[in-house]
């Protein structure tokens, strides 16, 4: 039976969506029976918004009205939308196969982060395929951090002709945190290109890349900085946690600009946490027993012992 909503308008419909994506509307019964109607939405953003909603909702239910959004839908913003969203399993499957799949939270089987992941390569590798299609999808697989077939299609769309894959490459760098990628990353930060260096900023804090530093604060001191970008560069320094970055995040926790003082005092927590997580590590190593208790040349000769206890035969 044809779920009946109440007559709303777009805008109504949108909003809805967003609070349910941002977390503002609980993802109870009401907006679940809400959501699925939505996803059949007849205007395209309306479908794409709820497509968008069910990354925080990864149950295998939704894997195959994906899937069939991701091949059949009519418009290309809801058949990306789709491919993005299945990116959520490949996360909860890499996940669960680190933990061998014992007791993980998510109730993802390997059968379903298998083809879910097939159906992504196909995708991506496809050379028929679009480029919009393929670029969401390498997105999607960049979870697959020890993968060789990702690395190399983070690799292929870095040096790819067209820009709007180099973009995606970077966003992959930074969810795929494999230090390959740190060469790539630090050159990518002085770009021209705007949204190209936006993602560089991201991928330097998300790898926590100390080596870039140095160009953040020049970013966040910089007054030809577009704003969004400053932003970033603000929280990225505390991601990385380096000690020169701390004294210039305490000083713009008291700036004039609202946006400024609030990122960096958020900037300013991550910054201590990344700190004392390192301290703890530290700490743990250094309580950690020697595996030789007695210092070079002083170990007693087991040998000579007056019990004779030990036989060196």
């Amino acid at each position: 039976m044809p779920i009946r909503l109440p007559k709303m308008s777009k805008k109504e419909k949108l909003n809805l969506l967003a609070d349910i994506e941002d977390g503002y509307r609980p993802f109870d019964k009401h907006a679940l029976t809400l959501l699925r109607s939505l996803l059949d939405d007849p205007d395209a953003q309306v479908r794409a918004e709820a497509i968008a909603c069910l990354w925080n909702d990864p149950d295998p239910r939704w894997i195959d009205l994906l899937m069939r959004k991701a091949i059949g839908d009519s418009h290309a913003d809801v058949r990306t939308h789709a491919i993005s969203a299945l990116g959520r399993y490949v996360f909860e499957g890499d996940a669960a196969a680190f933990e061998d799949w014992d007791g993980y939270e998510i109730s993802i089987t390997p059968e379903d982060y298998a083809r879910v992941t097939d159906f992504l390569f196909r995708i991506a590798q496809d050379p028929e395929e679009a480029i919009e299609p393929r670029r969401y999808a390498i997105e999607a697989l960049a979870f697959r951090a020890e993968d060789a077939d990702v690395l190399d299609l983070i690799e292929w769309a870095y040096h790819h002709t067209d820009r709007r894959l180099k973009v995606s490459a970077l966003f992959s760098m930074a969810r795929n945190g494999d230090p390959r990628w740190t060469e790539y990353i630090l050159k990518e930060l002085r770009s021209r290109d705007t949204e190209i260096q936006y993602e560089a900023v991201h991928a330097a804090g998300e790898l926590g890349l100390e080596e870039a530093t140095d160009t953040l604060i020049d970013m966040v001191r910089s007054k030809n900085v577009r704003k969004p970008l400053r932003l970033l560069a603000i929280y990225a320094l505390g991601e990385i946690g380096a000690e020169s970055a701390y004294p210039v995040l305490d000083r713009l926790t008291h700036s004039r600009d609202r946006d400024v003082r609030d990122v960096a005092r958020e900037a300013v927590e991550e910054w201590l946490a990344v700190n004392a997580a390192e301290d703890m590590v530290d700490d743990a190593l250094a309580d950690e027993e020697p595996m030789n208790a007695y210092p070079e040349g002083t170990a007693p000769d087991i040998w000579d012992d007056g019990m004779g206890s030990f036989s060196k035969n």
